[in-house]
């Protein structure tokens, strides 16, 4: 679910300057994080550094759909 959380993270930060503000003032990853939970997103390293996999197997399950 916290790839959900990071999209929504993400959406939520195009759309809002005063999120924005506060993750120009970030310096680590841990940072950006922070802003998020606090915020009520559901955020976490470990989902960040799999997206790439998991995009990648999302993708294969797409385009391995039997017709």
């Amino acid at each position: 679910m916290s790839r959900e959380g990071w999209k929504d993270f993400l959406h939520a930060a195009e759309r809002s300057p005063a999120i924005q503000r506060e993750l120009n003032a970030c310096r680590e990853t841990k940072d950006v994080i922070e802003v998020g939970n606090r915020l009520g997103f559901a955020l976490c390293l470990d989902d960040l550094n799999r997206d790439a996999q998991a995009e990648a197997i999302s993708k294969w399950f797409e385009q391995s759909t039997i017709h």
